[in-house]
């Protein structure tokens, strides 16, 4: 008896591991046709994109470059949405949203919001470049109403911190010079 309980133990752990592993190869045969995707895709953007979306920067006190990209105000339904960023100069690992089967799966409709079923208002994917300037490849895919069909679109950002700054420091000095002549 106890032989037959530790073959049933022993079986059932085997099998465990097995259904992990096909869940690690699933999630980076995913994850590799995404960053595939992207890099075939040569950062030529999509001419229509049915949501908005932004970049902020900010420098980290360690030096590193925090980047968060924000997709929102969605302009069709967007169920299960899956989300990846490439940094071709950082190499490794990239950030992404959705690609992993047990997670959850986000997803955007127009004027609606409901946080217990995963409809949320926007998608936020950050992440770490170590180089002030830097060229963002993001790729943004979702399934329609039925779930049958997949969109998917891509667009990229271009960003020197640098310049950044100049131009902010720029518009600081325009906003004070035009602040002293109205006070004159």
């Amino acid at each position: 008896m106890r032989k037959l309980i530790l073959f049933i133990v022993l079986t059932l752990f085997v099998s465990a591991c097995s259904d992990r592993t096909t869940k690690d190869k699933e999630f980076q045969n995913t994850y590799n046709s995404f960053v595939d995707s992207i890099l075939d895709n040569n950062g030529a953007d999509s001419t229509e994109i049915p949501f908005e979306h932004h970049l902020e920067v900010t420098k980290e006190s360690s030096g590193e470059y925090r980047y968060a990209i924000t997709i929102d105000d969605p302009k069709v339904a967007m169920y299960h949405i899956q989300m990846m960023v490439v940094d071709k100069a950082a190499g490794g690992q990239y950030p992404f949203l959705g690609l992993m089967n047990d997670e959850e799966m986000f997803s955007m409709i127009p004027n609606q919001e409901n946080k217990e079923k995963y409809f949320v208002k926007g998608v936020v994917l950050e992440g770490i470049s170590a180089n002030p300037k830097f060229t963002l490849y993001v790729q943004v895919s979702w399934k329609d109403y039925a779930q049958i069909n997949t969109s998917t679109v891509f667009f990229s950002y271009t960003f020197d911190y640098d310049k950044q700054q100049k131009e902010e420091a720029k518009e600081k000095k325009n906003v004070k010079d035009k602040d002293n002549a109205g006070s004159k």
